[in-house]
């Protein structure tokens, strides 16, 4: 058992061709195990009390566990055998105990709301398609075909785009579970998806805007969820971007709407100019909101409301064209009207805050032009040919390649 003092570049570093340990000479027992594919897990090899028996307990990977914290761990970990107490036989049972409704609470907890926007969807799914049908099973115990069955019912039911939703976040599940040592293998290995991802290019007609608009009042939705389709139309921005829009967000006087890094898909603060129309809406919200800096203006129950409501509300109440229609298709719409007033593609897309195309590769990262004024023309114009196909009224906007040329 050759010993090593490991170092943090040294760990940083090591490749090795076939599974090599290499024991800390600084921490009696603690062990960095380094695969041919680049994982490196630390370990602690201990001899149980109870029997004389070699026992070794996995305390987590490299780099999530850094030189400093496996040391420490691994010092509780001996502290612990020295007491009596056997930390492998210990974790094992945890591990055959554990419910799939407990190992959903800790990955969402640990996982999805440290990083993902859409964490809520993922406990969404879990609570609803999942935990009913096997939250009580050990999930050390779920096989395959638990899983199976579950996707399968709900492809068999119509819709095969969910079951795959579900199949995406089990497999995220069972495979985070397993990288954090919480199970040892994943049922969901090798599972495939019951429907192929259809990407989705829908773009709504100039009558299809008037008739979804014209809806929105009678269509039994809360007057929030309405509020937030239309702010959707006249700005083009994402819908958990609208729904999360809070007062210190807004400034009336400048009419803007700046969204947070932290808020945003790409991590960018963005500056959504607001058209008249918007204000109009935006202001009369900020009316009705708590006076708190951070107070929501689009709520429901004193909660923010969630972009997966306006998906459900739109599902289930403004069904009102021949073709299924969802929220996202209203940004392509937003997109595409306004490249046909003639707005310049990366206009556009500094307008949607869209990385990709002329925003993106070499040219994004020199180019770091906000467009301000040019995303106040093209949401202004994109507003008043909204009114006119709304209004029934001919557009009078001047297309922005025309109005160049005079």
């Amino acid at each position: 058992m050759p010993r090593k003092n490991l170092t943090a570049r040294f760990i940083e570093s090591v490749k090795v061709e076939t599974r090599t340990d290499f024991w800390d000479a600084t921490v009696r027992g603690l062990v960095l195990r380094v695969s041919p594919s680049g994982v490196k897990a630390w370990t602690v090899v201990y001899t149980r009390e109870a029997d004389g028996e070699k026992r070794r307990v996995t305390l987590g990977k490299f780099p999530a566990l850094s030189l400093e914290k496996a040391r420490r761990k691994a010092l509780d970990a001996v502290a612990a055998v020295s007491d009596g107490q056997d930390p492998a036989g210990d974790k094992r049972a945890r591990r055959e105990a554990m419910t799939v409704e407990e190992l959903a609470g800790i990955f969402i907890e640990r996982y999805s709301k440290r990083n993902k926007r859409t964490w809520r969807e993922d406990e969404r799914l879990l609570k609803v398609e999942v935990i009913p049908k096997i939250g009580k099973l050990k999930a050390a115990a779920v096989k395959r075909r638990d899983l199976l069955d579950i996707i399968d019912a709900k492809a068999e039911a119509g819709a095969a785009a969910q079951s795959t939703q579900i199949l995406a976040v089990v497999r995220k599940m069972f495979g985070w579970a397993v990288d954090e040592d919480y199970l040892e293998l994943s049922p969901a290995t090798g599972i495939k998806p019951r429907a192929k991802a259809v990407k989705r290019d829908r773009v709504l007609s100039a009558a299809e805007v008037k008739a979804i608009w014209k809806a929105l009042p009678g269509a039994a939705l809360r007057p929030v969820t309405a509020n937030v389709i239309r702010l959707l139309f006249l700005t083009g921005q994402r819908s958990g971007e609208v729904c999360g829009m809070r007062r210190s967000e807004i400034d009336l006087d400048a009419a803007t709407w700046t969204i947070p890094g932290e808020r945003t898909k790409n991590g960018l603060a963005h500056v959504v100019p607001l058209s008249d129309a918007a204000v109009e809406i935006v202001g009369a919200a900020l009316d009705k909101a708590d006076d708190d800096r951070d107070a929501p203006l689009f709520t429901h129950v004193g909660a923010p409301i969630e972009s997966n409501a306006i998906a459900q509300a739109t599902r289930l109440k403004l069904q009102v064209l021949d073709e299924r229609w969802t929220p996202h298709d209203i940004r392509r719409t937003v997109a595409t009207g306004m490249a046909d007033l003639g707005v310049m593609p990366h206009i556009v897309e500094a307008t949607l805050n869209h990385i990709s195309g002329f925003r993106a590769g070499v040219a994004g990262v020199y180019n770091r032009a906000r467009y301000e004024p040019e995303k106040r023309r093209a949401l202004d114009m994109w507003a008043e040919h909204l009114e006119a196909i709304i209004s029934k009224r001919e557009s009078v906007v001047v297309p922005m390649k025309a109005e160049a040329a005079l």
